[in-house]
């Protein structure tokens, strides 16, 4: 066997194993319009071909359907989840014949909405061996494989993990460890056996084969959120990526700003003013 093939036999091993960051091609970005409060994004799923999205304020605990403008999206109208108590809505998926799946990071449970009036709880964090993680750290995102039955639940961080739970059994089959990097998880989605999983801090969505659970590959969009010249909000020390959608097209991010207001860098680069969240599209990639 030759060297020069030992070398590149090598370098496409290394290369796998560490894929390249590639930066992705922003689209438009689009700013809440006329909604009067602080609205926080945390989550967006895609329903029967309509895009619904979750705030996590503790009061709120509805869903609402988006409608996108240029450069502006709005909420047009809206659902109750069906709980009537404190809580914070992080994440949100949807399964045709079960419902609509959502996390609530308060007390740390995945709630199964069929209808309006009522919410059923399908998993809580005292199904794991060891469940005493800090306050705010605990389940961020949630996905489902409608085929499969099974759920797919990110613990944020401090240690940030996936949880495998089956439906149908009603048990953890397994949990997936990340390699202990700044990048918080805010969001999963999965789609073809691979699990996309949004990378807060780091500003990355990275894809992950569920058969072998290994990384393939990983993108970013630090250019656009956290751009070296400024981000797009004043006096942010973490990322705000909180929420994460897949079209065959492209790839959604919404940001959860939290109130604060667009940097300087904002509105010279993109004309962006006031204080509510963006959805950002980019071009998704082929074969991401």
């Amino acid at each position: 066997m030759s060297r020069l093939f030992i070398f590149l036999l090598f370098s496409l091993l290394s290369f796998s194993q560490v894929p390249e960051h590639m930066e992705l091609e922003l689209l438009s970005i689009h700013v809440l319009a006329n909604y009067p409060r602080n609205f926080d994004l945390s989550g967006i799923t895609n329903i029967e071909g309509e895009y619904w999205v979750v705030d996590d304020k503790e009061w709120n605990h509805n869903t609402y359907k988006i409608a996108l403008d240029s450069g502006y999206f709005n909420l047009v109208d809206s659902v109750s989840l069906g709980i009537d108590r404190k809580s914070d809505i992080e994440g949100i998926d949807y399964c045709s014949g079960l419902g609509i799946f959502f996390t609530d990071e308060e007390y740390d449970r995945i709630y199964l909405s069929t209808n309006s009036a009522n919410s059923e709880m399908v998993f809580n964090k005292g199904q794991l061996p060891d469940q005493g993680w800090a306050k705010n750290k605990g389940l961020e995102g949630v996905a489902v494989d409608c085929q499969n039955r099974i759920l797919y639940l990110a613990k944020e961080r401090e240690p940030r993990f996936i949880i495998i739970y089956d439906l149908e059994n009603k048990h953890v089959t397994d949990i997936i460890t990340l390699p202990n990097e700044e990048g918080d998880i805010s969001d999963l989605k999965v789609e073809n056996g691979f699990l996309y999983i949004l990378e807060r801090n780091e500003n990355y969505v990275t894809k992950m084969d569920l058969d072998t659970q290994q990384i393939v590959s990983r993108v970013s969009y630090k250019n656009t959120c956290s751009h070296q010249d400024g981000k797009l909000y004043h006096k942010t020390k973490y990322g705000m990526g909180e929420a994460l959608l897949l079209t065959p097209e492209e790839i959604w991010i919404g940001l959860d700003n939290n109130g604060l207001y667009f940097s300087d860098h904002a509105q010279k680069t993109y004309g962006l003013s006031g204080n509510q969240p963006v959805l950002i599209r980019f071009k998704r990639p082929s074969g991401f």
